[in-house]
């Protein structure tokens, strides 16, 4: 199954049940297991059939932009394409926010290759599956468990867990913190972390370097740190390798 990189993560979690220890593997959610390309063309989409009498030039690109157009930013995925009307890029910035973090909006993204398959395979063998994501409650949560069983990940299965931010307005860093801790609190062994930013790659790397470490090459944060060089880089989950660059 898959590259001898995932096989070893399935045989790590093998060797630790065998010795009475409970794997976890860490998984985040947007741009890991999920892309959101389809949630921002949605939210796109959404913008033009309600702007285009403003904006002329939006109806023409409506017809051309493709979900492999978005990016981590929906302004920076339309500078791409040629869009320089601030005014335009302002407004559909807010639209944005009113609605990419929102219930309704994640049912839209779609599993990345293999994923399903491969966090089924993890848990079938006797892993805690450990949902990690910036996503918070009082707003993403019914939907973000919604969007995880209706792709078929384990969820309702015990070994299970979603750990989303306790507010919107939570720090990053005291949302990292607080995630580790929570981690260690089950006296497990991590197995692996599946991360798309390079910062929190790096963190996970920092804090349990006997893991397998997983970066998955599809979109980050244009401030992003540089990624250790020791993580695993992969665009999806079907097709690893071990190239460091």
């Amino acid at each position: 199954m898959g590259s001898p990189r995932l096989r070893d993560v399935l045989q790590r979690i093998e060797s630790a049940v065998v010795n009475d220890v409970l794997p976890l593997i860490v998984f985040d959610l947007d741009s890991t297991l999920f892309s959101t390309e389809p949630r921002n063309l949605q939210i796109f989409h959404e913008f033009v059939e309600r702007r285009q009498s403003d904006y002329g030039e939006l109806r023409e690109l409506a017809t051309q932009i493709r979900r492999e157009h978005m990016g981590w930013n929906i302004c920076e995925s339309l500078r791409a394409q040629g869009v320089e009307n601030q005014e335009l890029l302002e407004e559909l910035l807010r639209f944005w926010r009113e609605r990419f973090f929102t219930d309704p909006y994640v049912l839209h993204d779609d599993p990345l290759p293999g994923a399903v398959e491969f966090v089924t395979a993890c848990h079938q063998r006797g892993a805690m599956i450990y949902y990690l994501t910036g996503r918070h409650v009082g707003g993403m949560e019914v939907g973000t468990v919604r969007a995880l069983r209706d792709a078929g990940f384990p969820f309702w299965r015990g070994r299970c867990t979603l750990h989303l931010k306790p507010s919107f307005e939570m720090s990053d860093k005291a949302f990292k913190d607080d995630a580790l801790a929570d981690i260690r609190s089950y006296h497990g062994r991590v197995v692996a972390t599946f991360e798309n930013e390079p910062g929190n790659a790096n963190l996970f790397l920092k804090a349990f370097p006997d893991a397998l470490h997983f970066l998955l090459l599809t979109v980050h944060s244009p401030e992003a740190e540089a990624p250790d060089p020791r993580l695993i880089r992969s665009d999806d989950f079907q097709l690893f390798s071990t190239r460091a660059s």
